[in-house]
């Protein structure tokens, strides 16, 4: 006697079966998303540098940046095992492409030194202003043992190696008087960051001055400064 599926046609076609006069679909297996093992690292930094823009770095956590990118929440700590490995990380990348914005600034130092030097000022502003929140992430009291991420500490020394390198070319030069060149690296590296610091915080407005700062723009009003502080280095 022929059996119920012996006198049935039995079919496949784009994952429907066809048995006799009913149909049974295949649920297709699940493709994987998601990120594999070379990619997540930076995938984790990018989504972590975002969520400080939008929310802050308080509110940051491992747990949220793996939900968002649709991993594990323990996926994350193969790369970064606690919160201020991702945040000292995020910092000596600031400060590696804040060394790259000072050179590229000040790249006309050996032919135009003074003009350079105030070039290089400038790339300070900029990339502070076009990186609002990695800048006060980087001199944050964030981290709270410094020496246990070197790289980051090397990133940051060689940042304000370009200052000081250039200080003391200048020195040489005959632009920048005699002296401590590193507290005068010091010095000017103090005023930038200060003035970045008011500029932001839009503290600068309506201050009473000789100098238009009303009607001048961001870096008009600060090669204004910088020449007036550089009375008193420059001969």
């Amino acid at each position: 006697m022929a059996t119920f599926f012996s006198i049935c046609q039995r079919k496949k076609v784009d994952n429907v079966y066809i048995l006799g006069n009913f149909l049974f679909m295949q649920k297709k297996k699940k493709e994987k998303t998601g990120y594999h093992h070379g990619n997540l690292r930076e995938a984790i930094l990018d989504a972590s540098l975002d969520w400080i823009k939008k929310n802050g770095v308080d509110s940051l956590s491992l747990r949220e940046i793996a939900k968002k990118l649709g991993v594990t929440h323990s996926a994350p700590n193969k790369h970064f095992p606690k919160k201020e490995v991702l945040l000292a990380t995020l910092i000596e990348q600031g400060f590696i492409e804040f060394k790259a914005y000072l050179e590229s600034s000040g790249v006309e130092m050996e032919t135009k030194p003074k003009e350079a030097f105030i070039q290089m000022g400038l790339g300070y502003i900029r990339f502070a202003n076009r990186n609002p929140e990695i800048y006060r992430l980087m001199f944050s009291h964030t981290i709270v043992n410094f020496m246990e991420y070197p790289g980051m500490l090397k990133a940051g020394q060689e940042a304000f190696d370009v200052l000081h390198d250039s200080v003391r070319l200048l020195q040489a030069k005959n632009v920048v008087r005699s002296g401590n060149s590193l507290e005068i690296a010091y010095m000017i590296w103090s005023f930038t960051h200060g003035f970045v610091l008011l500029s932001q915080d839009g503290k600068l407005k309506g201050v009473q001055t000789e100098i238009d700062i009303q009607n001048k723009s961001e870096e008009d009003l600060m090669k204004s400064l910088f020449l007036m502080m550089g009375e008193g280095i420059t001969k």
